[in-house]
């Protein structure tokens, strides 16, 4: 569940402060590295999908009907609160099946898709469903244990994947890129501004008297 739960709950113990003592643990030995790095990304991935997909499901309009069932899913006790929070991962087991099962009978874009489609659709329903329910599944000790075991384990993998050396060279590169789009863009708008010859120049030029008589009509009308 990646970043998912520490984003639902940014209080829970052990987050503050965390990835500060880890950046100064010792990196992961040479053979398991790749295996750690990989989980590193998957976690990272996993947390861009549950902020993207909350942020899709947060522009659905406030339907009575939603409204009502998101209401009774809060109340449900802690055991009920569970089951409805792994239901979304065991009815969409079959689906995953029946991709794999395209892939192998020779249909490895159709087997893709399903599989990135339940990908998707489960992790928006379980992100929601785990902000519904956070407090009732809190409230069991068990699985509280297990929630700061996941978070204290995720936050040690992207410490150890951020502090690696081939990470820091792709932010270094991804930095110089977007600084060369940046200057790029800048020296294009200052050529097209610039130039009176230029198509761009004139305009631009054009576009702003037509703004300024926009808003000397839009005044004259309100006076």
């Amino acid at each position: 569940m990646g970043r998912s739960l520490a984003v639902a709950d940014p209080g829970a113990p052990g987050l503050t402060g965390f990835h500060g003592t880890i950046l100064a643990a010792a990196t992961p030995p040479a053979p398991l590295a790749p295996l750690i790095y990989t989980a590193a990304l998957l976690l990272m991935l996993e947390e861009w999908l549950w902020d993207a997909t909350q942020a899709v499901l947060a522009r659905i309009p406030a339907w009575p009907f939603l409204i009502r069932l998101q209401r009774w899913v809060e109340k449900l006790s802690p055991y009920a609160a569970l089951l409805i929070f792994l239901a979304p991962t065991l009815l969409l087991l079959p689906v995953k099946i029946l991709a794999l099962l395209s892939i192998t009978h020779g249909h490895p874009t159709l087997g893709l898709i399903i599989i990135l489609g339940a990908k998707v659709l489960g992790t928006a329903l379980v992100a929601r469903i785990y902000a519904l329910t956070r407090r009732s599944l809190l409230s069991l000790g068990w699985f509280q244990r297990a929630h700061d075991r996941l978070l204290a384990f995720k936050d040690r993998l992207i410490a150890q994947l951020h502090a690696s050396a081939g990470w820091q060279q792709v932010q270094r590169l991804v930095r110089a890129i977007r600084a060369t789009v940046r200057n790029m863009i800048a020296g294009w708008k200052a050529r097209l501004a610039g130039s009176p010859r230029s198509t761009g120049g004139r305009l631009v030029r054009l576009f702003r008297r037509l703004a300024a008589r926009m808003r000397k009509w839009n005044k004259s009308r309100s006076h």
